[in-house]
């Protein structure tokens, strides 16, 4: 039987950490210089993928062992474009996303020092394309907003009758804001934007 000052121990000195998150990954926000203009790098995902194939994204993954935030987003760009990370700047950090999903995205902002897009030429298994949107795009155009309901769906041998209100439990919702940008043929979207967007409110910001 545990005593107070056991708990105490064990309580006193642990760092704190989130409930229920269960996975963590990093992206990069590719800047690149294009002509003296400045350019955002995305990706399509590659039909081969399990996840979200065809759909538009940053260079980024899940976080190894023992990494650090922000070393997994350069590895990841590094092995999807298939850059030396040694041509990977990187210039800070950009808010991190808690998905209701329970996963969290951590975002970084970093600068592709190459001259021309043609110096990348992806991995082909992870990556159908690169292509880049200018950030003056984005700066002029907001991004669109749309809203989707939360809520929770119950197993069916979830035990209602240990409720006091039994199948008539009110459950809670919530708003999920989902993002949209159109630029040309392609369409950002999702998590992709939301980040996007974030990145931008930021330098926006005075």
């Amino acid at each position: 039987m545990l005593n107070l000052d056991q708990i105490a121990v064990k309580i006193k000195n642990r760092i704190p950490g989130p409930i229920r998150l269960q996975r963590y990954f990093s992206v990069l926000i590719p800047l690149l210089e294009l002509q003296g203009e400045l350019h955002l790098v995305y990706e399509m995902r590659s039909a081969n993928l399990a996840t979200q194939p065809g759909q538009i994204c940053f260079p980024g993954g899940g976080i190894e062992k023992g990494e650090e935030f922000s070393e997994a987003a350069i590895r990841e760009c590094s092995e999807e474009l298939l850059i030396p990370s040694t041509k990977i700047e990187l210039l800070g950090e950009s808010d991190y996303l808690l998905t209701p999903f329970n996963f969290t995205i951590y975002a970084f902002v970093g600068r592709l020092k190459l001259n021309s897009l043609t110096e990348i030429k992806a991995n082909s298994y992870e990556v159908a394309e690169v292509f880049t949107v200018p950030l003056k795009y984005f700066l002029n155009n907001p991004a669109e907003k749309y809203t989707a309901v939360l809520k929770s769906e119950f197993d069916s041998d979830f035990p209602y009758h240990l409720l006091p209100q039994g199948k008539k439990y009110n459950s809670r919702r919530g708003d999920y804001q989902i993002y949209f940008y159109r630029y040309q043929d392609k369409i950002i979207w999702g998590i992709t934007a939301e980040l996007t967007k974030k990145f931008i409110d930021i330098i926006r910001s005075e």
